[in-house]
């Protein structure tokens, strides 16, 4: 099955203006989901990249979960998560990781 390449942002967009005393961005995606029919009768893959800020550092998250319902409204068991160092070479890694469990998932 043939589909859209995951998009990962860069670093210095996900800092957005946390710098500047503002906040952090969060970009969510997903896949299986129809342009005509929304996610009627599909699998849908979705997933999160952020960065938190953990006892005065900064860290990447990566989270992947399925269905309809967005990050928030998820039981925590259903979200797997990875931390990263917020480096831009992790976000190749990333990039991998969320194309391998949206293959395992969708092509399932």
């Amino acid at each position: 099955m043939e589909r859209e390449e995951i998009f990962v942002p860069l670093l210095t967009w996900l800092i957005g203006a946390s710098r500047i005393g503002g906040k952090y961005n969060y970009y969510t995606g997903s896949r299986g989901t129809d342009s005509s029919l929304g996610m009627l009768d599909k699998k849908v893959f979705n997933y999160r990249i952020w960065l938190e800020k953990l006892d005065e550092r900064e860290i990447l998250k990566a989270a992947v979960y399925y269905g309809d319902k967005c990050y928030e409204c998820q039981n925590e068991d259903d979200v797997e998560v990875k931390v990263y160092e917020p480096e831009p070479e992790c976000l190749s890694e990333i990039k991998g990781w969320i194309e391998e469990k949206c293959s395992s998932y969708l092509d399932n």
